[in-house]
């Protein structure tokens, strides 16, 4: 049976959880509660600034970016704003010509320039500088990304994101996180579907070590993937189950059909349907096969001294012929082939030979009976000899003549003086049963 392929498309598959389902409707987090922002990788020109990473409660999320503003610190005077606005923008300045644009954290252009937004978020002059900064920053981040920097540019991403969340740079990383989060979770239930469990969570653990990512979606993820394995070992074990059932069926099968056989005496013939031929196919079952091959042996050696006491010769080699086939081991079928040999040779010298068959090396011509002769009478004689493995005749008899009894004598007494080149039949020298006719005639 060929094996179906399920191919379906990530969120069919995600599916088979309520929790996944749960997690892809919320969205997948950038960043989160449970992810701190880290800057390892980053050039040592844009560090984050400390205060960005301090504690938990601190890490931005991207769909509810907050500017807060210290509790506690006392209302400062306009003219004092004003006076703190231009400092910390000259500030800004001197750190973004350094290329200070995130570190040191306390000094950086970012930082300064976030203080100046602080205190006067409607600042004109400080919003398009800080978007050029800003525009410098997504050039790094584009970079970071292309070199699968994934940290580095997650860093950078979070702290811009403080004060444009809805910034390129940060929709950029976010969805380059979130794809390639979406094809390592495809790739891995792919794995999974296809019987590959080890795989499947190598690949899941490359899309959790991205940064940003949601713990609860690839809890998800994980009892989608065991479940898809459940249902998969489940599977392999009912068709191991039908192989297992179709395989027995398939083996009695056989097996009645050569028992059949064997008991119809279908030993050798007819063609595709012998015991012999149907053993063939068994080869899924060697211990079933080997013992149904050695009760055919035993038949056949059976059949074979049948035959034999039978004089079907022919029937008795075809028999042994198919046993040695079939594994019959040679030496213990030696004292049958024997017998069989023997039977052979004895009906073969049985055989009555025409003249045609030999090659005779000594003639001797009959003498005419005077009678005969006087009388003018013409016949023949049928005579029936045995060639001796030294070649003389022997057993001369009269099978018939015409007239009776003129010319028998004369004629055996020829044929007793002939020789022969001896008789070989299955490699020995045999005797051999012959017959010839011998013709008086009268010359004219």
């Amino acid at each position: 049976m060929t094996e179906t392929k399920d191919n379906s498309s990530l969120p069919l598959l995600l599916s088979i959880t309520g929790a996944v389902l749960v997690v892809v409707a919320g969205g997948w987090y950038l960043l989160d509660r449970q992810s701190t922002v880290s800057t390892t990788g980053a050039e040592p020109a844009v560090e984050a600034p400390a205060t960005a990473v301090t504690t938990e409660d601190e890490a931005l999320q991207l769909e509810s970016p907050q500017v807060t503003t210290k509790v506690g610190k006392p209302a400062a005077s306009n003219e004092a704003k004003a006076t703190d606005v231009e400092a910390e923008l000259r500030k800004a300045r001197l750190a973004a010509d350094a290329d200070m644009l995130m570190s040191p954290p306390n000094r950086s252009a970012l930082y300064y320039y976030s203080r100046v937004l602080e205190a006067d978020p409607g600042h004109a002059l400080a919003l398009a500088e800080l978007d050029g900064v800003l525009g410098s920053l997504a050039m790094t981040v584009s970079r970071h990304l292309d070199n699968n920097e994934y940290e580095a540019a997650y860093g950078i991403a979070a702290l811009v994101a403080k004060q444009s969340p809805e910034h390129e740079l940060v929709t950029q990383t976010q969805q380059t996180l979130d794809s390639l989060t979406e094809a390592r979770v495809a790739e891995a239930i792919q794995y999974a579907q296809d019987g590959d469990n080890d795989r499947a969570l190598e690949v899941l653990a490359t899309a959790r070590a991205l940064p940003g990512r949601n713990p609860e979606y690839f809890t998800a993820v994980i009892d989608s993937i065991t479940e898809i394995q459940n249902v998969r070992i489940e599977a392999d074990q009912d068709r191991a189950r039908r192989a297992r059932l179709e395989n027995d069926e398939a083996k009695d099968a056989w097996m009645t059909a050569v028992q059949q056989a064997i008991e119809l005496g279908n030993l050798v013939t007819p063609a595709g349907a012998s015991a012999r031929d149907l053993l063939a196919e068994g080869d899924r079952w060697p211990t079933e096969r080997g013992q149904l091959t050695t009760e055919l042996v035993a038949t056949l050696t059976d059949l074979t001294r049948t035959h034999i006491n039978n004089e079907n010769l022919s029937g008795a080699e075809t028999a042994l012929g198919a046993a040695l086939e079939l594994g019959g081991d040679p030496e213990e079928f030696a004292d049958l082939r024997a017998s069989l040999n023997r039977a052979l040779i004895d009906v073969e010298s049985r055989r009555v030979a025409n003249m045609k068959e030999l090659v005779q090396t000594k003639r001797a011509s009959p003498n005419y009976p005077r009678r005969a002769l006087e009388r003018g009478v013409s016949g023949w004689v049928d005579v029936f000899f045995t060639i001796s493995p030294e070649g003389g005749t022997t057993e001369i008899t009269v099978r018939q003549s015409d007239p009776k009894k003129v010319f028998d004598k004369a004629a055996m007494e020829a044929v007793a003086k002939w020789e022969f080149q001896p008789v070989e039949f299955r490699g020995q020298i045999i005797s051999q049963r012959a017959a010839a006719r011998l013709k008086f005639q009268l010359d004219e």
